[in-house]
């Protein structure tokens, strides 16, 4: 259990609050990603159920970490570690009355996920006004590189289009299989992205490229290796001809991100084409999944967890980001250009 509190989180602005009364000391240990609007208790410790509830309802309210690049948070989620510390029936009881709700589970990928792991999870969330009404079930890349392949089986799970089971290894077999069908090799761009799901959602509707570049997107890592470059050269331009056949539309502009949530409050879910840098300080281009509005904040699932800084699929699930994050995120490349991919409401 010392573990977890002693993960170097800085970026995610670890705070930890002590509260103390007649009924004994407790201490809460919480962190969020930057530019997002969520806040979670990583852990409680306490010897009493009072004192639990105090550490809790303290944790909730507080807002000293509140600034530029941390936004107020609309959710608060509590990350159970039922194979290190799990809830006695009292602290549960105490996390309802203040208001939190368990998760369903999330689909076995992940150690977070699998219930076999020290590293399980179990996530509850608090919404301090309306909660989603569209969700999608939860899934973990298990590699560096199926961020849109994920992010498409996800949109799968949440129409009905059912591609994951109970067994983490069949799941993660499907993972890889459907990266390979839209792979740019390692990187899914738009087009390719698109048209695989295109292939797998038949007869829902064809999905929408918005895409700024005027041409193709993700070789920057091939400009000194011309085989390579022609190679993804090559598979992009088929994507093209692939989503022409298909008629899926290739729409050449900036989309705002006001326009981005008009189309989620549509009820149609969009991938997103961001960089990690702002929320993680990772500078990686990388898809994650936009399902539904709440205020300012867009809801989105992200396949990446940062575990070796203290994360779960308690972070990346159902993640509130406000339409500030979003603008900042949803751009990459030199000079910049926004990729957005929308998909129908089936």
């Amino acid at each position: 259990r010392a573990a977890i509190w002693n993960v170097e989180r800085d970026l995610w602005r670890p705070r930890t609050i002590a509260v103390q009364s007649d009924w004994g000391e407790a201490v809460a240990l919480t962190s969020a990603r930057p530019h997002t609007s969520y806040r979670k208790i990583v852990d409680v410790v306490a010897t009493t159920a009072r004192g639990f509830h105090a550490a809790v309802k303290a944790a909730v309210e507080d807002r000293d970490f509140v600034g530029d690049n941390n936004p107020t948070p609309i959710l608060i989620r509590f990350e159970e570690h039922p194979n290190i510390a799990p809830l006695s029936d009292d602290f549960a009881a105490e996390l309802t009355s203040l208001g939190f709700v368990r998760e369903p589970a999330p689909v076995p990928s992940i150690p977070s996920t699998r219930e076999d792991s020290q590293d399980y999870v179990r996530a509850w969330s608090y919404w301090l006004g309306d909660a989603p009404d569209r969700s999608a079930p939860y899934y973990g890349q298990t590699t560096d590189v199926t961020c849109g392949a994920v992010t498409a089986l996800m949109n799968f799970e949440a129409s009905g289009v059912s591609q994951f089971g109970d067994d983490g290894d069949t799941n993660q077999a499907r993972e890889i299989e459907f990266w390979r069908s839209a792979t740019n090799m390692p990187a899914c761009e738009p087009v390719g992205l698109a048209v695989s799901t295109a292939k797998e959602k038949i007869g829902a509707g064809l999905p929408k490229v918005v895409l700024s570049a005027p041409d193709l997107v993700l070789l920057e890592w091939f400009e000194n290796d011309p085989g390579e470059h022609r190679l993804r050269t090559q598979l992009q331009r088929d994507a093209l001809r692939t989503a022409e056949k298909l008629n899926i539309e290739v729409d050449r502009r900036w989309i705002s991100v006001e326009e981005i949530r008009d189309q989620i409050d549509a009820g149609n879910d969009v991938y997103l084409l961001i960089t990690l840098e702002p929320l993680i300080g990772d500078p990686t281009p990388h898809w994650i999944l936009a399902h539904d509005v709440i205020g300012d904040s867009i809801i989105v699932s992200d396949p990446w967890v940062e575990s070796d800084h203290g994360e779960s699929w308690a972070d990346t699930s159902n993640l509130p980001i406000p339409m500030a994050g979003i603008d900042l995120i949803t751009r990459w490349g030199d000079p910049e250009y926004r990729g957005v991919i929308i998909i129908p409401h089936a």
